[in-house]
């Protein structure tokens, strides 16, 4: 069956067409494939993703979970439970600062990896390495130790620890700059890696590396994991997700379609008012009710006195002349100002003021002198456009008085 379509909805639908057809083609055929994270989440399967390791632990039998709280939210009781912070991306405030640090004093264990350590844990002390190793070195235990208890690892450092002293204790170093450390913070222990490689989907099977992560955590069934992705970006709130995931974009694109439909709606099927335009006539009511007056009251006169004097106050204010001029003196200078040459000027305008007041003036004399200083005012312009249009239309009436007021 055939759409009956207006010709205009036709024209959009091509339009719509010829933009999103397009757009289509390039989403489909010339996006580039999305670039691998190289945030070591557990929700990632990427290479330095560690959805792995995550998932190796809770086969092991470990109590292991995702955390998406805020560090004020940790467990009170934090003896027995471990926090992993593998390379947090975002920025602590002050008050997350102060959490982790009360977690670890009640008890709690860090195990944190990365140049960001120090921003999280105030005991941590890094130095960024600025090229670090594409490729992963093997590492031999620095002291025989729970940690090193596996043996050599595969790291590739991407911070050093800066100040080594008695307070902090080295398991793993790189030509003296130490690489796993680990420090006493009140009840609680904080454990860092120079890197997450060792627990990444690609390096968690290289040597040694399992067994690092394993001895930094404890043993399964004696220790609970919190493996945190707060500060990867997962965060509980509603209004959270929605700022930091393409959903922001999706419902305001959606906002920006609906606003379309409705101001279509509303121009295609609001009310039709025509178009306001001036009116060109004063409405013939009022011409035939002030004639009538005149024409009862035998003052064919007095319908001169209201123009001419509007016609004299705006010709002497145009020329800079006095109110009070004499007629001669007026048609001088319209002369002289306006190169206006008809010789019956001095005549018209001596006829119109002697015949201002009169009452035995013949209405036809007084509409002809009338319609004769309406062409005069409409030849000097002293009035507007839509004004000279009037009165040009009204001397072409006959009958009608046109105003040059």
């Amino acid at each position: 069956m055939p759409l009956n379509l207006a010709k205009s909805d036709r024209r959009l639908l091509l339009w719509a067409g010829l933009v999103l057809f397009p757009i289509i083609f390039a989403l489909a055929f010339l996006s580039k494939n999305e670039e691998k994270s190289s945030v070591p989440s557990t929700y990632s399967a990427d290479p330095a993703g560690a959805k792995a390791a995550y998932l190796l632990l809770q086969e092991l039998g470990y109590d292991a979970g995702r955390w998406v709280d805020a560090p004020a939210n940790l467990p009170e009781s934090a003896e027995g439970t471990v926090l992993v912070m593998a390379l947090p991306t975002a920025v602590p405030m002050s008050e997350d600062r102060d959490a982790l640090q009360s977690y670890v004093a009640r008890g709690g264990r860090i195990l944190i990896t990365g140049a960001t350590a120090e921003l999280f844990v105030s005991q941590m002390e890094t130095e960024i390495e600025p090229l670090p190793d594409p490729v992963g070195r093997q590492y031999k235990p620095h002291l025989l130790t729970s940690i090193t208890r596996g043996g050599d690892i595969e790291m590739s450092p991407t911070a050093y620890w800066k100040n080594p002293s008695t307070a902090f204790l080295v398991h793993y170093e790189d030509e003296g700059r130490p690489i796993v450390v680990t420090c006493k913070v009140g009840k609680g222990e904080v454990i860092w890696w120079a890197g997450s490689g060792p627990l990444s989907n690609a390096g968690i099977r290289r040597l040694g590396n399992l067994n690092l992560l394993l001895n930094s955590i404890g043993e399964a069934g004696s220790v609970r994991v919190l493996w945190d992705e707060y500060f990867h970006g997962s965060r509980q709130s509603l209004s959270i997700y929605i700022f930091q995931t393409p959903l922001l974009w999706g419902v305001l694109q959606c906002l920006v379609v609906f606003l379309a439909v409705m101001i279509t709606y509303s121009r295609r099927n609001g009310p039709i008012h025509p178009a306001n335009e001036p009116s060109r006539l004063s409405p013939l009511e009022f011409v035939q009710t002030l004639g009538n007056l005149y024409r009862r009251a035998g003052s064919a006169g007095e319908s001169l006195e209201v123009p001419y004097a509007r016609f004299r106050s705006v010709a002497t204010r145009r020329l800079g002349l006095p109110a009070d001029v004499s007629t001669a003196v007026l048609a001088q200078a319209i002369r002289d100002r306006f190169g206006y040459k008809d010789p019956n000027l001095d005549s018209l305008l001596s006829r119109i003021e002697a015949s201002c007041g009169r009452f035995d003036l013949d209405e036809k004399e007084a509409l002809a002198m009338m319609q004769q200083l309406n062409r005069l005012t409409r030849n000097l312009k002293l009035v507007s456009q839509d004004q000279q249009e009037n009165i040009s239309h009204a001397d072409r009436v006959p009958g009608a008085h046109a105003r040059a007021n």
